[in-house]
This record gives C-alpha cells, sequence and structure tokens, in this order.
C-alpha cells in the first residue's frame, strides 16, 4: 500500500491559475481641532451644525460597523471526482481549444456579505472548450441557497439517465442533492446541524474511451465515485468557529483499458476549522491509500514525496504515463486562529504520445477555506 504524503506540486502550462482580488475600504474623517477657539454669532452655530452632526453620525456609523465585524464569516469548500484536461492533439478530438473535463463535483460558498449567504451546488459534470460535442444533457447542475432570513432549500436526490459523450467520455447512471440552511440576521445554525450539504456521484466512468484504438478508455472508474461537502459551525459559549469538510468516494481505477489498474483502499477526507483564537485554526488531512499494478503485473512503487514516476507501455512504446501524488497544495493557516485554507489532489496523470502532451488528469482534487472575526463569530 502507497500512503501519500503533502507535496508541491509543480505546476505545468496546462494549469488555469485564479486571482482573488479583496477591495478594502478605506475610512477617512475630518474635524476641527482640539482646542481651536469658535466664531461667535450665527456662523457658529451653522460651523458646529456641519462639523457635530456628521462626526456624531460617523460615531454610529463605525460602532455599527465594528459589531458587524464580529459576525461576517466565509467558507468555500469543494470536492471532485475528478478533472481532465485534453490537448486537442489527442486522437479523435476536433478543435483547436483545450478541453477541461469536471466530472462529479460537490460545492458551497458561505458568504454573510453576500444577499444569498450560503448556497450549496452538486453538478454532474462541468468544463469548458468542450469542442464541438454536444454535453448539455449532462450539465446539470442543482443549487440549493438560503438567507439572509431564517430557512432552507433542500434539492431531493435526483437520478440522472446515462448519456453518451463519445469521443470525450461516457457515464453511468449518476445522482445528485443539495441542501442550504441559514438562521436568519447575526445568528448562526445550531452545531450539529449542517448549513451546507451536497454530494454528486456516477458510475462506470470512461474518459477518452477507444480514443487510442487497441487501448480501452484512457482512464476508467469501474463503479460508483462520489464527491460531498458539508460546512457546520463550532459553538463555544457565544462565540462560534466554523468548519468546512470535503472528501470523495472513489472507485477503482484502470488506465488504457485496465493495462495499468489503481485499486482504492482508502478514500481522501479534508477538514479546515477556524475559530478566531490564537492557535485554534487548522487544516486535517487524511491521505488515499491506493495499490497501483503495472502492465506486467507487478507493483507499482510510487514516491511519497509528490516526486513523478515514469511507466512504460511495452505493448506502445510511444504512449507515455506518468503518475505523482501531488497530497496538500497551497496551505496556509493563520495563528491567530482566523483562517485556514488548503488545497490537494489524491493522483495526477499525465498521458503523453509521441512526446506530446495529450491529457493530465487531477483524481479526487479538494479544497476548503474558513474565515471568522478575532475571537470568534458572535451570533
Amino acid at each position: 500500500m502507497t500512503p501519500h504524503a503533502p507535496a508541491t506540486v509543480r505546476r505545468t502550462a496546462l494549469a488555469v491559475s485564479t486571482a482573488l482580488i479583496t477591495a478594502l475600504p478605506v475610512l477617512a474623517a475630518s474635524g476641527t481641532p482640539a482646542g481651536a477657539s469658535a466664531p461667535a454669532g450665527p456662523s457658529a452655530t451653522a460651523s458646529a451644525a456641519s462639523v457635530d452632526v456628521p462626526a456624531a453620525r460617523a460615531g454610529k456609523k463605525k460602532n455599527k460597523k465594528k459589531g458587524t465585524q464580529k459576525y461576517h464569516h466565509r467558507a468555500k469548500v469543494g470536492a471532485q471526482v475528478l478533472r481532465a484536461i485534453v490537448l486537442d492533439q489527442a486522437p479523435g478530438i476536433e478543435g483547436d481549444k483545450v478541453i477541461d473535463l469536471r466530472v462529479g463535483r460537490a460545492a458551497a460558498n458561505i458568504n454573510t456579505r453576500k444577499a444569498s449567504k450560503a448556497v450549496s451546488t452538486s453538478k454532474t459534470l462541468g468544463g469548458r472548450g468542450l469542442a464541438d460535442t454536444d454535453l448539455s444533457g449532462l450539465l446539470t447542475g442543482m443549487v440549493a441557497k438560503a438567507g439572509p432570513e431564517k430557512g432552507k432549500e433542500e434539492v431531493p436526490s435526483q437520478t440522472l439517465v446515462p448519456v453518451p459523450a463519445a469521443p470525450l467520455l461516457t457515464l453511468g447512471v449518476s445522482t445528485g442533492e443539495t441542501k442550504a440552511r441559514w438562521n436568519g440576521p447575526k445568528t448562526c445554525v445550531p452545531g450539529g446541524k449542517s448549513v451546507t450539504s451536497s454530494s454528486s456521484s456516477t458510475a462506470d466512468l470512461a474518459v477518452l474511451p477507444g480514443v487510442i484504438p487497441g487501448f480501452g478508455a484512457l482512464l476508467g472508474l469501474d463503479g460508483t465515485a462520489s464527491a460531498t461537502q458539508k460546512t457546520a459551525y463550532l459553538p463555544k459559549k457565544k462565540k462560534s468557529g466554523l468548519k468546512a469538510v470535503a472528501t470523495t468516494g472513489l472507485a477503482d481505477l484502470g488506465l488504457f483499458g485496465d493495462m495499468v489498474s489503481i485499486e482504492v483502499v482508502s478514500d481522501p477526507k479534508m477538514v479546515a476549522t477556524a475559530t478566531g483564537r490564537p492557535g485554534k485554526a487548522k487544516i486535517t488531512y487524511t491521505p488515499a491509500v491506493l495499490e497501483i499494478t503495472g502492465p506486467d503485473g507487478s507493483p507499482v512503487p510510487i514516491p511519497t514525496d509528490g516526486a513523478p514516476a515514469e511507466i512504460g507501455i511495452p505493448a506502445n512504446p510511444l504512449l507515455g504515463l506518468t503518475i505523482q501524488f501531488p497530497g496538500i497544495i497551497n496551505e496556509k493557516v493563520s495563528e491567530n486562529g482566523r483562517l485556514a485554507k488548503a488545497k490537494s489532489v489524491t493522483l495526477r496523470l499525465v498521458v503523453t504520445l509521441g512526446g506530446v502532451t495529450i491529457a493530465d488528469v487531477a483524481v479526487a482534487p479538494l479544497q476548503t477555506k474558513v474565515k471568522v472575526p478575532k475571537g470568534g463569530i458572535t451570533c
């Protein structure tokens, strides 16, 4: 069994970078210096009205903002069965765009500054640059929203009939469900109850089936794979922390029509918690445990430090396969206990044909992020 340790992943030209831009409001105040003499007569009254009243209002706004700042908090969580980036050099793929397939995603956002405070989603398939293949029948998404008033929205489990989408992929029966709950303005959902929860599962997935003649699917999952997420508050006296959980349930994987097999012994899980108290924020990551068998039937040792390992395909020397266990990437935990965030990838597969990369697959990517005020959330 090969456990996967956290490591840093060297990004490739195919990776899609994101940028988060936060606007910080600037508060400027001005007034008459202390000790300055005020003019006598009617002008003194006018001066007092023009300076003192706005100053009083500014004080009220400042106090109101200070109270609100003790409540504002955010969370972002996502779990995914897999993400496959396929280049247009892949045989049988037409079009001049990169194909980005995202299969089985469960995600959620909590943001007290938004109208919809909690948003929970479940999506069977997503992506962009899908060449000329029509995937509209599979691009299903379920969304549940809650807030600002007390209430909840729930989309019960739904089943999607299989729809062929060759040459990109095929999916068996897929299901999904999602729920969001809110407890009203400046309050928290009681501990033990989820704020958001969702899941997405699919059976018998095959990515690029028959794209290379005689080798079956580039990647196949024999069975049902799923992604789930959940967020909840962590109550402690009059303050609360926040927790986000992301996990996947993987089926055994086969590469090139099971020429290389990957048995899933245990699944990955990531938990982010933040309480707002010093030293009380953390990321807890449980890596998956996999057993890999190569084309010759022998176990494949994979470095646990994130380094790539090459696997040769004797039946076709032009095919190249690189396997990597990245583990946790981009982890950040603040010492003041206000922030915890991280991303992880269980398994990365890079496939080349004649020395040209044709596919880059991330299996079970997870992400969690929670941010709370100093001292915790005042509910």
